[in-house]
């Protein structure tokens, strides 16, 4: 059984509030293994894809901007 990786006590305040039902305690171990089982094989099927994409961003964002020469006017 998986367990929560992060707590929280306080709502994000840059969230949505979602109003969540009351759930007992194996209602919401089962919906939680649900969604982590949905998570995983996400993962699996577009594991690859999502490692590219954030491989591609992490090179762009490392390129050094371009150097002017310091006698050209920034206009």
């Amino acid at each position: 059984m998986k367990t929560p990786s992060v707590m929280r006590t306080q709502p994000d305040p840059g969230t949505v509030t979602l109003h969540l039902p009351v759930l007992d305690d194996a209602a919401a171990v089962m919906i939680y293994n649900c969604l982590c089982e949905l998570v995983d094989r996400f993962d699996t099927h577009y594991g690859e894809q999502i490692c590219r994409f954030y491989s591609q961003q992490q090179r762009a964002n490392n390129r050094s901007p371009p150097t002017n020469n310091p006698d050209d006017s920034p206009f």
